[in-house]
């Protein structure tokens, strides 16, 4: 390992790769299957290393509409921060993070994030990075540094595997069609195949799709591999963002979200968290790997 890769393993066969730089995992595997698919993103590890497989959502998670926002009356203008013409994930995935503590099996990583012309968020993310038995747990909190109240949400980006015979299970209230730039358009039903409530294969097409209304719960399953990856959430993560480019594609996400995509332009129900000057918001996730039950 280098010293932009800390290595995370135990006896029964977990071993996770992280990388300081964004904060992100950059492989996790079960007994030398994949757990997650590293994968190319604009992020800083896939800068460095080439590829990522998940990288913490922080100060927010996918795109603001025209860059900019009200809140208590004023006005906010954020820049773009990849080649995507909308600010895009927030910036904790584009930071390079410093190590709090570390052991065989756990990390804890800490961002400064000041702001400026860019940005009006300033803050401070912990996120820790731990595993115990098959079970890979993700823990993010973000404290407001700024000098006044801001709407702050928290999420992860995992890059899964995706097999043609890959299941997904996983229950929401509301489905959003995509529209123009990426954002979020309508809620509505949830089209009977984009329906995961008692387990589905991916659609073949192009997924960018929010959905809300999320029990927090989710089950992926991979025959080819006989391994299923059961994903806990806390009451924190009320939506989750599914993203496949299409059947071909080689990855798909599945990420938990606090909050709708673009909520910082309609913030109705939006799940942002408003946080005063030094308050601060912590959200977990679990991933815990098991075998698929023979015949």
């Amino acid at each position: 390992m280098t010293e932009d890769i800390v290595l995370l393993e135990n006896e029964e066969g977990l071993t996770v790769e992280v990388s300081p730089p964004g904060g992100a995992i950059l492989s996790a595997r079960w007994r030398g299957i994949p757990l997650l698919a590293p994968t190319s993103a604009p992020g800083l590890a896939s800068q460095v290393f080439g590829a990522e497989a998940c990288f913490p959502l922080v100060p927010f998670g996918n795109r603001i509409e025209a860059n900019g926002f009200q809140f208590d009356g004023r006005d906010y203008r954020l820049e773009a921060n990849t080649i995507d013409p909308l600010v895009l994930h927030g910036d904790g995935w584009l930071g390079r993070w410093s190590i709090l503590q570390r052991d065989r099996q756990s990390l804890t990583l800490r961002l400064d994030q000041e702001a400026s012309v860019a940005t009006p968020f300033a803050y401070e993310a912990i996120e820790t990075i731990a595993i115990d038995g098959p079970r890979l747990i993700l823990s993010l909190s973000i404290t407001n540094r700024a000098d006044q109240a801001l709407p702050y949400g928290l999420g992860f980006h995992p890059f899964f595997p995706r097999t043609p015979e890959t299941r997904l299970i996983a229950r929401a209230d509301r489905y959003w069609s995509e529209r123009e730039g990426h954002l979020p358009d309508r809620p509505g039903p949830i089209p009977q195949n984009m329906n995961f409530a008692f387990g589905s294969p991916l659609p073949p097409n192009w997924l960018n799709n929010a959905f809300d209304g999320w029990d927090g719960r989710a089950r992926i399953e991979w025959p080819e591999t006989g391994l299923a990856a059961s994903l806990e959430a806390d009451g924190h993560f009320r939506f989750f963002v599914l993203y496949s480019p299409s059947a071909t594609s080689s990855f798909f996400c599945f990420e938990p979200m606090s909050h709708r995509p673009n909520a910082h332009r309609d913030q109705r129900d939006g799940g942002l968290v408003r946080l005063q000057p030094l308050q601060t918001v912590t959200g977990t996730i679990a991933l815990s790997v098991e075998e698929l039950a023979s015949g």
